[in-house]
């Protein structure tokens, strides 16, 4: 149940990233004022839910890839959306998001599992 639960909410973070990185730059709302943070953050709490709604090593490797696939694709994609900039330092602070989320979640798995 819990699990269910946690996929449901990585997918909504996964859903809200994509909506907010399509949406024109004067109706995206600047929540915590510096553009890298927000990517950074999101990425980070978005891998971290699915990191721990699907666990796994091979799933985490999984999770990665795709999440800096995503990041890349919609920084691509915001070349064509007016008011909107790509760059590489913001697929650079989502995807150090992705990895952050990612370790931190895979590590913590491998410290619980890791007998006295």
């Amino acid at each position: 149940m819990l699990i269910g639960a946690i996929r449901v909410a990585a997918w909504f973070a996964v859903l809200v990233i994509i909506i907010l990185s399509v949406t024109p730059g004067w109706l995206r709302p600047d929540i915590l004022g510096e553009k890298h943070i927000e990517h950074l953050t999101a990425y980070l709490g978005t891998a971290m839910l699915l990191a721990t709604g699907y666990p796994g090593r091979s799933q985490s490797i999984k999770i990665g890839v795709l999440l800096l696939l995503c990041s890349g694709i919609l920084e691509i994609v915001q070349l064509g959306i007016s008011g909107r900039t790509s760059s590489v330092a913001d697929f650079a602070a989502s995807s150090l998001g992705v990895l952050i989320g990612v370790m931190v979640i895979y590590g913590l798995r491998v410290a619980v599992k890791r007998p006295p």
